[in-house]
């Protein structure tokens, strides 16, 4: 008989940066002509990939660890402000939006909304309550 087995979040988070890392790097590799922005995408695309291999060392443990677990959440915020800081500056300093900012920005944006979303998740359910 076959059973279907759970995901933990540990496991979704791992499938979350990797593609998180795959967007970051199109994204970057479309704005690299247009700005040094794609400095930052590419620096994401290693950081979300060796947190990935850092997270996937310890999904064979019982527990999760909460040092790849932070430092998910910390670089989905890095990776959201990469979005949110530039359109915040440009619109108060009345410059058009147009060249920075596509459908890959917006799903980086998306996609690591919701790395932070279950990285804290998941490492509200591996720290002890106390």
């Amino acid at each position: 008989m076959n059973r279907l087995r759970s995901i933990t979040a540990p496991q979704f988070l791992l499938a979350l940066l990797v593609a998180s890392a795959v967007v970051h790097a199109v994204h970057g590799f479309r704005l690299w002509d247009v700005s040094r922005l794609a400095i930052i995408d590419a620096v994401l695309t290693i950081v979300m990939l060796v947190i990935a291999g850092m997270l996937a060392r310890t999904l064979k443990t019982p527990a999760a660890q909460p040092v790849p677990l932070l430092s998910a959440a910390v670089a989905g915020a890095i990776g959201v402000a990469t979005f949110l800081l530039p359109s915040v500056l440009a619109l108060t300093q009345g410059r058009p939006l147009a060249g920075l900012f596509d459908g890959w920005a917006f799903a980086a944006l998306v996609v690591d909304a919701i790395v932070v979303r279950i990285a804290i998740f998941a490492l509200r359910r591996t720290l002890p309550t106390g």
